[in-house]
């Protein structure tokens, strides 16, 4: 029989549970979503209640697919008793589990399972208001290099949040040497609880920026919440900052490891790192302890991404010619700042730029820069769309945008939702730059975005396309050159 990966009285202790009936324990994949349940392998289902959402109604649907294990919430027990003695008298193999909360049974059962299997494990934690995909990529491609594929364990996809991370941890299998995990948040206190959770050594902070401000409230806020993801690092581990944060001593105030900082102005001589050269759409060169690294992600955000990596790295006790190998072979990730040499529709080569997975002014404004500061380069063309989540900041936020726009050399910007309104007021008073604004991302506008764009671009020329996932702007790429597969 496969080892349960938690066994029975290990799992109703941590969540606090009771049991309905007498079945025996055993699952080794936890899911959320009734779809990913199968019946390929034993599976724990935690339904999730949500706003307009109450995951309870899949159960009979998960059973079908031979869920092992069900939780569900005690307020949903009681309101129907009878449901689901009937089930579980039906369904006598499966375990059913009665708990208070099923997201705070996922996250207490997550939390044993760490303490379980990973006392050997080195556990590294990353988060920050932007770059924190980017960095986490970079660190696993450097564990990778000293520990082997094998041996790294890390967040899957975009599983970083109140869930996510509970569902990742839940992936490891113990032999693993290394675990790099995302936190991710949406809410007060969710970084909280997931630290308490993975309970990483170390801990890295990419920075602190304004995502999320619009639940948030303000920096100061989102500094508290983020600072929570340091709350458990031992003293034989460290905290990873931006040198230049300026919330950086706030967020390691009574950290009990060692605060390591990092960024461009930290001395060579603390970091081992020497700048060479910004290589524009070809990445960064430096030294690193003598050897010459040639990161291949464009932009100066990227280049201090690496940096946080390597002081993680170093603390770590992963050699510099590891950290060297990593970095070197990291790929850009689908959606964050891809730089593909593409042939448009019209047949022209151009540099497009495919930043669309997400957006706020933190990381709008760096790309923007990082198109601004590029030489030896045609025409630059910039498609940006909404920049969500921003609250009461919103209109601030988009005009700011408007306002760096107007200060660049692009020859072409087309604005994307009933936000970016008023950066085409500030461009069309402050600029001679050929604006023009679509209330809405839709096929229609897109599809006369592109023919735009195809009848003016020429070879070498730079298109910028950045915004918020939900603008959906990859859409544009197939329009512009005829297919994903010519974007490359």
């Amino acid at each position: 029989m496969t080892e349960s990966l938690l066994t029975k009285e290990e799992l109703l202790t941590a969540v606090k549970g009771t049991q309905i009936g007498s079945a025996p324990c055993l699952f080794n994949d936890v899911q959320t979503d009734s779809r990913n349940v199968s019946s390929e392998k034993p599976c724990m289902f935690v339904p999730l209640m949500g706003e307009f959402q109450n995951g309870h109604k899949y159960i009979p649907d998960v059973l079908k697919k031979g869920a092992s294990v069900v939780l569900m919430n005690e307020a949903e027990y009681q309101e129907k008793v009878s449901y689901y003695e009937e089930l579980a008298a039906a369904n006598s193999g499966v375990c059913f589990v009665r708990v208070e909360n099923t997201l705070h049974a996922l996250q207490d059962a997550a939390e044993a399972y760490v303490t379980k299997k990973c006392r050997n494990m080195i556990l590294v934690s990353i988060t920050g208001s932007s770059g924190k995909t980017t960095t986490k990529e970079m660190m696993v491609s450097v564990a990778r290099a000293h520990f082997g594929d094998a041996g790294v364990a890390y967040t899957y996809g975009n599983l970083n949040s109140e869930t996510g991370l509970p569902l990742s941890v839940f992936k490891i299998r113990g032999d693993e040497k290394i675990g790099i995990f995302e936190m991710g948040m949406n809410r007060v206190n969710e970084i909280g609880e997931i630290s308490k959770v993975l309970k990483s050594r170390f801990g890295i902070i990419t920075n602190i920026g304004t995502a999320h401000i619009g639940i948030l409230g303000s920096q100061q806020n989102i500094a508290t919440e983020k600072r929570k993801s340091l709350a458990y690092i031992p003293a034989d581990g460290a905290a990873i900052v931006g040198a230049a944060d300026p919330f950086a001593d706030y967020c390691t105030k009574g950290v009990r490891g060692k605060i390591v900082k990092f960024g461009k102005d930290v001395p060579a001589d603390k970091s081992g790192v020497k700048f060479i050269e910004d290589k524009g759409l070809f990445g960064t060169a430096f030294e690193l302890d003598g050897l010459t690294v040639n990161l291949p992600l464009s932009g100066s955000y990227n280049y201090l991404n690496a940096l946080s990596v390597i002081a993680c790295a170093k603390e770590i006790g992963i050699p510099s010619a590891d950290i060297k190998r990593g970095l070197e072979t990291v790929a850009a990730i689908s959606g964050r700042m891809e730089v593909c040499q593409s042939v448009l529709c019209n047949g022209k080569k151009v540099v497009l730029i495919k930043d669309c997975y997400n957006a706020n002014l933190d990381s709008m404004m760096k790309v923007i820069d990082f198109c601004d500061e590029l030489k030896n380069v045609g025409k630059k063309i910039f498609v940006l769309g909404d920049m969500k989540e921003l609250g009461a900041e919103s209109e601030k936020s988009h005009e700011t945008v408007g306002t760096r726009i107007s200060e660049t050399d692009a020859s072409q910007v087309y604005l994307v939702g009933p936000e970016m309104k008023v950066a085409e007021k500030v461009l069309q008073t402050d600029s001679n730059i050929c604006v023009k604004w679509f209330s809405e991302s839709n096929d229609k506008n897109f599809k006369e975005i592109a023919e735009s764009i195809n009848l003016t671009a020429n070879d070498n020329d730079v298109i910028l396309l950045k915004g918020s996932h939900s603008m959906q702007l990859e859409k544009l790429v197939p329009l512009l050159c005829g297919s994903d597969e010519e974007a490359r």
